[in-house]
């Protein structure tokens, strides 16, 4: 258990401290929402049966240049606080000249309701930076310097609840409600907006809820989720189905303020459970008119769950799609 939270760690400060290059103001979206449910909703922090450690990779390529976006989490149970806690770090490259980096730390509240009736309560602390290579910018005037400041930072805060029983779950999220400010100059005031998110689903397998199951493990699960932030706002309807090892799944993302020709896209995933791993991959497909030249992207996940046998599961476990 050292080694695995020392070498979390570990992985967290390259990621902070990784040569950076760009920012921008709209979060990156994930096409894998439930391989990164911590990035999702906090709420979610804890509500698996094992401690788990998450790693998303998403590779934007859009003609010959390539946009990295990295998520890495960490969560568990922790019975003594009755609740999960999570630990997270991004680093999105979204233009070749800005990139932000952020690490928070989340915790979670377990509240069983009733019978058939969970509720997390999540909160959300973090720390985000923006950096800026002026030296990849042309100016209108070549002789004028750059600014000199090429950084800032602030804190982070984010809340989420979470709802679910056997069948169903559902819950919403706020992220940046301190909007903290992440000018470049002193003078000026660029806050980012807060960013919204509705999520719901179900998760279906035969026999659930009978005494007598029957050895059939495939299961169905339909998704929709709603988010916002500032000028952008889309939403997301998907369907996975599987039956171990091997689940795929397939969404459709519409961005509400954008023509169909602009944005939207259509998004593949499969993804194969290998005991304590779960590895899953994703392709979107955008319909807009340049996507065979400015638009691709791949998005790898890596689930790791360890301590599984040493986990309180009176508790009731969130059924959802792990990809």
């Amino acid at each position: 258990m050292k080694g695995t939270l020392s070498g979390f760690l570990f992985l967290i400060i390259i990621f902070l401290w990784a040569p950076v290059k760009q920012a921008r103001g709209q979060d990156p979206v994930f096409s894998q929402f439930f391989a990164a449910p911590v990035y999702l909703n906090p709420a979610f922090a804890g509500s698996a049966s094992c401690s788990r450690i998450g790693i998303n990779y998403q590779h934007k390529q859009y003609g010959s240049e390539t946009f990295p976006t990295a998520f890495l989490s960490f969560d568990t149970y922790i019975e003594a606080l009755s609740g999960g806690v999570a630990l997270s770090a991004t680093t999105d490259n979204p233009f070749d000249f800005f990139t932000r980096n952020s690490i928070s730390g989340a915790y979670a509240y377990h509240l069983q309701a009733g019978r058939d009736l969970s509720i997390h309560f999540g909160l959300q602390a973090g720390y985000i930076r923006n950096d800026v290579n002026w030296g990849r910018l042309e100016f209108a005037n070549p002789d004028e310097p750059p600014p000199e400041n090429n950084w800032t930072h602030g804190v982070d805060f984010a809340s989420g609840i979470l709802a679910f029983n056997e069948r169903f779950y559902g819950g919403v999220a706020a992220h940046h409600i301190n909007r903290p400010n992440m000018s470049l100059h002193n003078t000026a005031d660029s806050r980012l907006a807060i960013k919204y998110t509705a999520h719901a689903g179900m998760y279906l397998e035969p026999d659930m809820g009978s005494i007598h199951r029957s050895n059939r493990n495939y299961f169905f699960s339909p998704n929709v989720i709603f988010q916002d932030q500032g000028a952008h706002t889309h939403m997301s309807f998907g369907l996975y189905a599987g039956a171990e090892p091997l689940m795929a799944g397939i969404w459709y993302r519409q961005w509400i303020n954008t023509p169909l020709e602009s944005n939207n896209n259509l998004i593949f995933l499969l993804g194969v459970k290998l005991e304590n791993y779960r590895i899953g991959y994703s392709y979107d497909h955008s319909f807009s008119a340049y996507a065979d030249i400015m638009h691709a992207v791949h998005e790898i996940s890596i689930a790791i769950q360890f301590n599984c046998e040493q986990r309180n599961i009176g508790r009731r476990i969130l059924n959802s799609p792990t990809f």
